[in-house]
């Protein structure tokens, strides 16, 4: 089964990604582009919650884990069982 949540997830973590990439005036994994993308994670999840999908309690616990620890989390699996 397709997780269309955790598609979306992942493409905020590959954002992340390719912006730490292109990092010329800051340092990379700033506090502040931390916080950015946990957000942006974050809106996923209440995306979720708000359609009743299991996804979110993952998402929101990732997201905030990010955002308290500075740790990305690994890339989620895009398909699920039923």
């Amino acid at each position: 089964m397709n997780a269309p949540f955790l598609a979306a997830a992942n493409r905020v973590l590959r954002m992340y990604e390719l912006r730490q990439q292109q990092v010329s005036r800051r340092e990379p994994h700033e506090k502040s582009e931390i916080e950015w993308a946990a957000e942006m994670l974050l809106d996923v999840a209440r995306a979720a919650a708000y359609s009743a999908s299991k996804e979110a309690v993952t998402l929101r616990d990732a997201a905030e884990y990010w955002k308290r620890y500075g740790k990305q989390p690994e890339f989620f699996p895009e398909t699920i069982e039923a």
